[in-house]
């Protein structure tokens, strides 16, 4: 049978043919300590120590790599995110200082009530209601009709309000940090 080129190659190249001198027959295994890397004869690793998986060896006197152009834009992007968590927390606390206040004013309506309520009892039965006149009982119905066309919000309506704003804007700012911290 006839011999194949290729295996004629073989022979000639495993006879010294070819410049062997240029092949390193002694490659180290990928699973081993030196992660396969060409050895010497001895079996050791031809290096002293393996760069890390995944890294290249960088070339002596070479310069810096510079940043990936999208590292620049995930920068801004994380820079963009925590300066809407900081405003929306800097919004919380000027609702915080608001909310204090109506708090305050609530306790003291809520003590004045109380003191009038108890002035009240103190003096007993109240004088007689002098009756109203026509004109007076009419003003009243239209004080009333606007009042009602345009409600005030009562000082409870308006502490639930805020306190509902205020924790939801600390919500935003957590989610936005954690938000720019997944980038």
């Amino acid at each position: 049978m006839a011999e194949s080129w290729a295996a004629g190659w073989a022979r000639s190249w495993a006879s010294g043919a070819g410049d062997v001198s240029r092949y390193n027959l002694t490659h180290v295994p990928a699973g081993s300590a030196t992660g396969g890397e060409f050895g010497t004869s001895s079996g050791t690793a031809s290096k002293g120590k393996a760069p890390a998986k995944g890294a290249h060896p960088a070339a002596k006197g070479a310069p810096a790599k510079a940043p990936h152009p999208a590292s620049a834009v995930t920068k801004a992007r994380q820079a963009h995110l925590r300066a809407m968590a900081s405003a929306d927390r800097e919004q919380a606390r000027k609702l915080s200082v608001q909310l204090r206040a109506l708090k305050t004013q609530e306790a003291a309506a809520v003590a004045a009530a109380k003191k009038t309520a108890a002035a009240a009892k103190a003096a007993g039965k109240t004088a007689a209601k002098k009756p109203q006149t026509a004109k007076q009982i009419a003003a009243h119905k239209a004080s009333a009709a606007k009042a009602k066309a345009h409600p005030k919000a009562t000082l409870k309506q308006r502490i639930t309000t805020l306190t509902h704003q205020i924790v939801t804007l600390d919500a935003q700012a957590k989610q936005l940090d954690a938000q720019a911290a997944a980038l």
